[in-house]
């Protein structure tokens, strides 16, 4: 055990002490310094007129109004500068002929890359630390903290760090440059976004079906407060692939027993993921539910087509996908959407034609006010009346701009200063240590 702490050792050393990670953790920072000022201030401005004002009031939600941007400076990081810090942890082994040292100790190879891994999850967590002030800041300022929303959003984005650690780790296992490694890397973690970017414009319906799996598509859900083992089976399978692919192209001499784990897991993962699917709204003002009574309704509903004549690019389309698709997914998953292409959709667009059995009705609401009950005739289904909710009150908060002064230093001198001195403070002894 002394043995693999002593590695385990080494390599958080490697990792923290280095350049890159510092020159992350200033940025980070910074970056979330200034996405906290600008997230409080918006939110601040807006609540003005939501004071007093409790049907305005019910819009104002701290994770999508305040956190989830606050997070999109991080995913930026995590995207973009992540793997330049984990990256040298295997390159620097081919780069310095390590690896042979470190196997004649001995440690095997799987012990070496799960030291990397747990150092890099460390520096994983660090991030997160960084960012703890801003929530503690926010409550200070006596804002609301939905407890629950706010763990669903830091486990999606601990998943998606993952995701890019692994990524970062295969990519550094195929070559011995940093350099080509990140480009790699890079390549492989921004895919998602240009899958994204052909599913609005509507390019491929290939495009369309893959872009339902794509880690900015999952992580929306954790963004959205929508708890979905999908999503958490999705990561994890992912995450777990490229982790023994590391392994396999790390080894001096692969292993066939790691390939066979590899195809076992990549088998079980997408097995679970498409078939095991359990998702259930978080939010507090339950915004991706249902009343009791719709929902029951909905369930009792048979198997619902429905042909959709209008451009995914379509502002109407979006708001049809955001209120109706993703919330009816939720109560029941056989609601199957097409949406139309070539002349017949310029000649009925705008049309929406859904078919419950042999029986169709048409309509140009994307409301599901109108769109609910014309289906719950279609299936001979009595929607009921329900009992009236008790309406979210909202947490609309005013911030004296005065107080936002504690944001800038935090985040603009102490942490960047605190990050700095220990470089500086290692790097001298690190000197010192090697002149005597």
């Amino acid at each position: 055990m002394k043995k693999e702490l002593l590695l385990f050792t080494k390599e958080l050393r490697a990792l923290f002490f280095s350049k890159a990670a510092v020159l992350f953790l200033i940025i980070l920072s910074l970056l979330t310094g200034y996405s906290f000022y600008s997230a409080v201030s918006l939110y601040s401005n807006a609540s003005v007129s939501a004071i007093g004002n409790p049907l305005y009031a019910a819009g104002f939600e701290p994770v999508p109004g305040l956190f989830v941007p606050l997070f999109g400076g991080l995913f930026l990081l995590f995207s973009l500068f992540l793997p330049f810090v984990v990256i040298p942890l295997i390159v620097s082994e081919k780069e310095q002929n390590t690896l042979t040292f470190l196997l004649q100790i001995p440690f095997s190879i799987t012990e070496i890359l799960m030291a990397k891994v747990a150092a890099a999850t460390l520096f994983l967590l660090t991030s997160f630390v960084v960012m703890m002030p801003a929530t503690l800041i926010w409550w200070m300022y006596g804002g609301h903290i939905p407890l629950g929303e706010l763990a669903l959003l830091h486990a999606g984005y601990l998943l998606y760090g993952l995701f890019v650690i692994a990524v970062s780790l295969f990519s550094a296992s195929l070559f011995s440059n940093s350099a080509t490694a990140s480009l790699l890397s890079i390549f492989l973690i921004t895919f998602s976004w240009v899958i994204d970017f052909g599913r609005d414009m509507n390019i491929s319906p290939l495009l369309l079906t893959l872009s339902e799996w794509t880690t900015t598509r999952m992580l929306h859900l954790f963004e959205s407060a929508v708890f979905s083992s999908s999503a958490l089976f999705y990561f994890l399978t992912i995450s777990l692939v490229f982790f023994l692919l590391t392994r396999i192209f790390f080894a001096i001499k692969p292993s066939l027993s790691w390939v066979i784990s590899l195809a076992v897991s990549l088998v079980f993962g997408v097995f679970i993921t498409l078939f095991f699917d359990y998702s259930f709204d978080m939010s507090e003002s339950h915004k991706h539910s249902f009343p009791p009574h719709i929902t029951a309704a909905l369930q009792q509903l048979p198997p619902v087509d429905v042909s959709v004549y209008l451009r995914r690019s379509d502002s109407r389309f979006k708001d049809y996908e955001a209120t109706v698709i993703e919330r009816v997914h939720l109560v029941k998953s056989d609601l199957n959407i097409t949406m139309m292409h070539g002349e017949i959709l310029d000649e009925k667009y705008g049309l929406f034609i859904y078919k419950v059995g042999d029986k169709t009705v048409e309509t140009y609401s994307n409301s599901e006010d109108e769109i609910f009950p014309l289906l719950f005739e279609l299936a001979g289904i009595a929607g009921g009346v329900g009992v009236e909710e008790e309406p979210f009150p909202g947490y609309p908060l005013v911030v004296n701009q005065d107080k936002l002064i504690w944001i800038s230093l935090i985040y603009y001198l102490l942490i960047p200063l605190l990050f700095f001195a220990i470089f500086i403070i290692r790097k001298r002894e690190t000197k010192r240590r090697l002149s005597l």
